[in-house]
């Protein structure tokens, strides 16, 4: 399952790529270049912003909740109706670092589609 997660992440990828060159080879002068990688290069930045802004809140919140289990621990609480603390700290560890693969397809599948946007944007210019 894990694998066919990783290659479903991958689709997406390649299908956005080639969505962003179907979209910028369509433009038919200098203006529409620029205009369309423009925006291009907007939404690319703001996903990639949004991830990094959601990857630093999954460990902040993992932090977080570790801060909590110390604190509990010395009140001698070291359970919920959810289980133990420890297991539910692993729990959490484990959901994060699951996001490992699918946030580095993303970054870089950001990436490319940036550094083609930009490429269009130097094209029409010169």
């Amino acid at each position: 399952m894990k694998y066919l997660a990783i290659a479903w992440n991958v689709l997406l990828a390649l299908i956005y790529a080639a969505v962003v060159i179907g979209i910028l080879s369509v433009a038919e002068s200098r203006f529409e270049t620029l205009v369309l990688a423009g925006l291009i290069q907007l939404y690319a930045a703001v996903l990639y912003n949004f991830s990094l802004q959601g990857a630093a809140a999954d460990s902040y919140n993992l932090a977080e909740f570790v801060r909590f289990r110390f604190l509990a621990a010395a009140l001698g609480v070291t359970e919920n109706e959810e289980g133990t603390y420890i297991e539910q700290e692993k729990a959490i560890a484990d959901e994060i670092m699951s996001y490992g693969p699918k946030v580095l397809i993303t970054r870089i599948s950001h990436g490319v589609v940036s550094a083609y946007a930009l490429f269009k944007i130097v094209q029409a210019i010169l």
